[in-house]
C-alpha cells in the first residue's frame, strides 16, 4: 500500500509536470503509477525543459542517476513502512522470547532492504559513469517550449 501512495503522489506530480512543460498527461502519470521506480527517471531525463534549465551528461546517465535518487526514495519509504508493520508485530508478542524473535526479523529485513538499495544504486551509478557524456548539455527551452506561443506576436517598433 504503501507503494502506491507514494507513487500515487508522484503520479499527480507528474500529471501537473507534464501539463506545464507539454510533455504527454496520460502516459507519464499512469506509468509512473504502476512502474514507478523505472518510469520516473526516463521522464526525468526526457522531459522538456523550461528556459533556464540544463541537463548535462546525456539521456543515459540522467536515466540512471535519476533512478539512484528514485531506488533511494523508495527503499527509504520501504524502511519506514517496514518498521511500522514490525512495530505491531512487536507490540502483539506475548512473551519476551516472541518480542526478541520480531527484533531479530525486523533487523534482517531492514538489512535486506538496506542491501537492495546499495546492489541496485551502485551498479545505477557505476553504469551511468561509463555512460555520462560530458560533452552532452542540453540547455531549456526545449520540445514545444522553445516555439514561440501562438498568443504572442513580436512587432516591430513603429516610427512616430
Amino acid at each position: 500500500m504503501w507503494y502506491f501512495l507514494l507513487y500515487a503522489i508522484l503520479a499527480v506530480y507528474v500529471l501537473v509536470d507534464a501539463g506545464k512543460r507539454h510533455n504527454s498527461r496520460t502516459g507519464w502519470p499512469v506509468a509512473t503509477l504502476l512502474l514507478g521506480p523505472v518510469v520516473l527517471p526516463v521522464y526525468f531525463a526526457k522531459r522538456h525543459l523550461k528556459k533556464g534549465e540544463v541537463r548535462e551528461g546525456g539521456t543515459g546517465w540522467n536515466v540512471l542517476k535519476n533512478f539512484a535518487l528514485m531506488w533511494t526514495l523508495t527503499m527509504a519509504v520501504a524502511g519506514v513502512a517496514g518498521m511500522v508493520g514490525a512495530s505491531d508485530v512487536v507490540e502483539q508478542a506475548g512473551s519476551d522470547t516472541e518480542q526478541a524473535g520480531a527484533a531479530i526479523g525486523v533487523a534482517l529485513g531492514l538489512g535486506v532492504i538496506g542491501f537492495l538499495w546499495f546492489v541496485f544504486v551502485a551498479a545505477a551509478l557505476v553504469i551511468g559513469l561509463f555512460l555520462k557524456k560530458s560533452s552532452v548539455v542540453e540547455k531549456g527551452p526545449t520540445g514545444p517550449l522553445a516555439t514561440p506561443t501562438t498568443g504572442s506576436v513580436r512587432r516591430a517598433p513603429e516610427d512616430g
